[in-house]
């Protein structure tokens, strides 16, 4: 046991020795530095929408009966637009008492029983987006809590922008050296700050839509009308010989 302690505490300190090495390496070249920007955008194509259920209610029973049939009526609406079952996503029932805090009477006042849900759902088509909020606000819901635009092929979008921070590093660097007078090298350190896979967390979030409870019909929300931007900088070393 003792032994092998030794040996993996020999490799950790050759691999911190070498990465230290090759950093101080890097450092040490005579080099350009420079930080290219990629950008690209486009208008979304879908959305992530969060519907908060909650009722109090004078009795716990009362308040789940109420929680429990406006979901229902919620996920038929939802069932309309979204073909997916995995692009419908429903919370466990949270339950708690309910209090308003009286400054008169310097106490809190009891409400009742609350009961508290959520429905996520991903709308693929935005064009549908109206026709689903108008239904949606028919019923008995608390709130439209967030609607979240994103693009399905945001990780492309993102690609591009890598491609054009590269192309940009590249082209200072030999507008640089051009102006200084100096003969470049190879290429021999490049860094990104993100990932294509993280592409899909870029969205436009709107504000939340309150109905207390109460049918309100009306206008739903309209899909948005926003550009996305998908921006990446690209840190290059090049080489002066």
């Amino acid at each position: 046991m003792g032994k092998i302690s030794i040996i993996c505490t020999l490799c950790l300190t050759c691999i911190t020795g070498l990465w230290a090495q090759t950093s101080q390496i890097i450092q040490d070249r005579a080099k350009i530095s420079v930080i290219g920007t990629g950008s690209t955008s486009t208008f979304p194509n879908a959305a992530h929408i969060t519907i908060v259920i909650r009722f109090v209610k004078p009795t716990l029973r009362e308040s789940l009966n109420e929680t429990q049939r406006t979901e229902r009526v919620v996920k038929a609406i939802i069932r309309q637009y979204v073909t997916d079952t995995l692009d419908i996503r429903t919370s466990l029932i949270a339950t708690d008492k309910s209090f308003t805090r009286s400054e008169a009477q310097e106490k809190d006042i009891f409400n009742g029983f609350e009961s508290y849900q959520k429905v996520i759902l991903t709308l693929r088509d935005l064009g549908q987006m109206q026709k689903l909020t108008e239904e949606l606000l028919k019923t008995k819901i608390s709130e439209i809590e967030r609607v979240s635009y994103f693009h399905t092929d945001a990780a492309n979008f993102y690609k591009r922008a890598q491609d054009l921070a590269v192309i940009d590093a590249r082209e200072t660097t030999e507008r640089l050296a051009k102006a200084a007078n100096i003969k470049l090298g190879k290429i021999y350190f490049m860094q990104t700050n993100g990932s294509p896979n993280s592409a899909l967390n870029t969205t436009l979030n709107s504000q939340s839509f309150q109905t207390y409870n109460k049918g309100m019909g009306g206008q739903g929300i309209s899909s948005s009308g926003q550009l996305i931007y998908y921006t990446v900088n690209v840190t290059m070393y090049t080489e002066i010989e």
